[in-house]
C-alpha cells in the first residue's frame, strides 16, 4: 500500500527546495504558486495525520522552524532593500539638486 503521508512529505519538501531556489533567482511569482501548493500539501498532510502521529508531529515542526528562519531571513533582506531604496533616493535627490544649481 501506497502511504500517502509519506508522498505528501517528500513532495513538500521538494515544494520547499524549489521555492528557495525561485527565491534566490527572484522568480517572485513562482516562489508565490510553490508556497500555495506547498500550504495545500500541508493542509492535506494535517487532514490525514492522527494528533498521535509522531513522525508526521516531528516533520511538521520541523517545516514551522524552517519556515521561521527564512521568514527571518527574508525580513532581513527586505530592511536591506528598503533602506539601500532611501539611500539611493537621497542620491537623486541630492543630484537633482546639484543639476539645478548649476543650470544657473
Amino acid at each position: 500500500m501506497i502511504d500517502l503521508k509519506a508522498i505528501l512529505m517528500v513532495d513538500i519538501t521538494a515544494l520547499s527546495e524549489q521555492a528557495k531556489v525561485a527565491l534566490l533567482t527572484e522568480d517572485f511569482d513562482n516562489c508565490d504558486i510553490l508556497l500555495q501548493q506547498r500550504q495545500q500539501f500541508i493542509e492535506q498532510l494535517v487532514n490525514l495525520t492522527s494528533p498521535l502521529a509522531v513522525d508526521t508531529a516531528a516533520y511538521l515542526t520541523q517545516i514551522i522552524t524552517d519556515d521561521a528562519d527564512e521568514i527571518n531571513k527574508l525580513t532581513t533582506a527586505k530592511l536591506a532593500l528598503e533602506s539601500q531604496q532611501m539611500t539611493t533616493k537621497r542620491r537623486a535627490k541630492s543630484i537633482d539638486r546639484y543639476l539645478a544649481i548649476k543650470q544657473f
